[in-house]
């Protein structure tokens, strides 16, 4: 079978004009009507209708079943092209959420020599963004934060770490005088909020829940760490985070959680199923993976 035609059939179901799809793909259109044949004498069916007044309805059952399947077979083509290509490039495309990379770049850069980190090609964003761009074959290897295991299909997941999350607060805040706090007593507290790259939202909606409590969310889905913590340190509201990532951060003050749920920080390192790691990505992974954090 040619992957080629395949290509022409998803864009013919896409477009539903034989001369359009002729166009993009800049063949004649003779070209897609006989790839067509092909896939047809392929598979023994009919997979689109000879009645073109009724554009809408041209594919057949059988030609939208192959539609389905040959969508994530070009989608599996076209990222196998494209790891094959980086085969010998010797770059190791690597994702690092900004909370996690301030927990690991210091130990990173201690722990490997200057040829294997100028060959990181490191990309920051949340974790729900850095695990759509692993199946998109953006970056091969990623480390995600997570509020639970990672179980997702076509995903490679070893968990080597839990953090626990706490309060961030302005030293200028009244709560400043304590070290830690039960969740009901934020309840007339100003929240500042993450985007939803960020896992954060869904451990601040189980403590809200646990906690029977709704607070003000002042500022909400900001895009980046560093925005947030500028606006606790200036008392614009506080905000829940890993604990870690607060550590060493002038005029701020993190607080421990007393409730007793298991909210965690997950920390997994993640590859894509059927991704072929080299042998400097399979002793990266190794070596990532014997970092300890501290306590």
């Amino acid at each position: 079978m040619n992957t080629r035609d395949l290509q022409y059939f998803v864009a013919l179901v896409k477009y539903k004009n034989y001369t359009r799809v002729a166009k993009e793909f800049k063949v004649s259109q003779p070209s897609i009507t006989q790839a067509i044949q092909r896939l047809e004498r392929e598979f023994n069916t009919q997979l689109v209708r000879k009645d073109r007044f009724h554009r809408d309805e041209m594919i057949t059952r059988s030609g939208l079943l192959l539609y389905e399947n040959a969508v994530l077979i070009n989608d599996k083509i076209d990222l196998t092209r494209k790891e094959i290509s980086r085969a010998n490039q010797k770059q190791i495309r690597f994702g690092l959420p900004p909370i996690i990379g301030k927990l690991y770049i210091s130990k990173i850069v201690e722990e490997f020599s200057g040829d294997l980190l100028s060959r990181l090609r490191i990309t920051s964003v949340g974790s729900h963004d850095l695990l759509n761009q692993l199946r998109k074959g953006k970056i091969d290897i990623a480390i995600l934060g997570s509020t639970a295991p990672i179980n997702e299909d076509g995903i490679f997941t070893e968990l080597v770490a839990t953090r626990p999350f706490g309060i961030i607060i302005s030293e200028q805040n009244s709560l400043a005088q304590k070290d830690a706090v039960y969740f009901n007593e934020l309840a007339t507290q100003k929240f500042i909020n993450y985007d939803q790259q960020y896992v954060h939202q869904s451990a601040f909606q189980a403590y809200c829940t646990y906690a029977q409590i709704k607070p003000q969310i002042v500022v909400y889905r900001l895009p980046n760490i560093s925005w947030i913590k500028e606006l606790v340190r200036q008392d614009k509201g506080i905000s829940l985070m890993v604990k870690d990532a607060a550590t060493n951060e002038p005029g701020i003050k993190a607080l421990d959680i007393l409730d007793p749920i298991p909210e965690k920080f997950y920390i997994s390192i993640v590859i894509r199923e059927g991704y072929v790691l080299s042998d400097d990505e399979r002793d990266f992974i190794q070596r990532v993976k014997r970092i300890q954090l501290d306590n």
